[in-house]
């Protein structure tokens, strides 16, 4: 058990209820697992507090992320976990123009927006339930997936199962969550304003799992029938609002942290692993888009050079771009943004 002491800062305007609200109580929570872990909580939460009335830490830290009382689910806790992330690395290096759940679209708001000069950016933070993904991934058996939509995938799968089974192994599906990301889009285009100027931006940030998973969220986007394209399975116009998706892996930082010893600064947006994924529909010029690149360290220029060694034909070795540069390019040179699988090397 902890004892946390949070939010020291002065709070201003109509946000202060005291010169100096702090809320001091005693950790419980099977989430937070280490004390370097909780370490990045606090910093984090210090980080909103200026940000935050004394409503809102309570809010955030009771009711969000269940700290005092253990009172949430996993994955409550990991979203929060996320949100909260998010919004502090934009009130971290933006404090001057940093709002806190500003409604954007009256009666709804955003998780945060900031401002870089003339520049306006609303964020909106989603994650994803991996529980059953985990499920699948753990159990014993062969896997089949897929990158995108494919038109005959069921049949396909459908006649390995029978064959597979006729062998007496298991064949299982692994899950395709591009409705989760279809419900995400259209739950942050609702969020937005209908109408917003060429220096405003509208961005949906999508907390990802591992290397892998990664590469199947990017292709939902750009993948066969992706919700990017112009074959999107989904009327795009249902989110044509959302400017830019930021792909990042911080559910895969949040979920059980005691278990990813490789990895630093859980609770740091600049310490993830990020993709900005730009909305081809979108008006805005470039240079909106291009300030807002500079406020998150990607990895979108080094994929872009990244070449996959193999045999396979270009489009198997374009689906596996993601997982090969984390694997040749970060891993190999002792570099952690996620944690390693048991039977990779160490190379430390």
């Amino acid at each position: 058990m902890l004892t946390l002491v949070l939010g020291r800062a002065l709070l201003s305007g109509d946000k202060m209820s005291s010169r100096e609200a702090v809320l001091q109580f005693d950790l419980h929570s099977k989430f937070v697992s280490t004390k370097e872990y909780a370490s990045g909580l606090v910093e984090t939460i210090n980080d909103l507090a200026p940000h935050l009335s004394v409503a809102e830490r309570k809010d955030l830290c009771f009711n969000k992320l269940g700290l005092k009382s253990d009172n949430v689910s996993e994955k409550t806790y990991i979203q929060s976990a996320v949100e909260a992330t998010v919004c502090a690395h934009f009130a971290r290096f933006f404090p001057e123009r940093f709002v806190y759940e500003e409604k954007v679209n009256p009666p709804k708001d955003v998780d945060c927006s900031f401002r870089v000069g003339e520049f306006k950016y609303n964020i909106e933070v989603k994650c994803a339930d991996f529980s059953k993904k985990h499920a699948v991934d753990d159990s014993d058996g062969f896997k089949i997936g897929s990158l995108g939509r494919l038109d005959d995938y069921d049949d396909l799968v459908g006649n390995l199962e029978d064959l597979f089974s006729s062998d007496g192994h298991v064949l299982s599906r692994q899950r395709h969550m591009d409705n989760n990301l279809k419900d995400f889009l259209i739950s942050a285009h609702e969020k937005f304003a209908s109408a917003t100027p060429d220096y405003e931006l509208n961005i949906l940030v999508v907390g990802c799992d591992d290397a892998m998973d990664m590469q199947k969220w990017y292709s939902y986007l750009y993948g066969a029938k992706g919700l990017f394209t112009v074959e999107s399975y989904s009327d795009t116009s249902a989110y044509d609002r959302v400017d830019l998706v930021l792909l990042t892996n911080l559910y895969h930082r949040h979920k059980d942290p005691a278990t990813k010893d490789k990895l630093d600064g859980h609770w740091r947006l600049s310490e993830a692993f990020c993709i900005l994924c730009e909305n081809p529909k979108s008006l805005k010029p470039n240079a909106t888009f291009l300030e807002f690149s500079k406020t998150v360290r990607h990895h979108n220029n080094e994929l872009h050079a990244h070449t996959v060694e193999g045999d396979a034909p270009d489009f198997i070795l374009k689906g596996l771009a993601i997982p090969s540069y984390v694997a040749t390019q970060l891993q190999a040179k002792g570099v952690y943004y996620f944690q390693p699988y048991e039977s990779e090397p160490d190379n430390e």
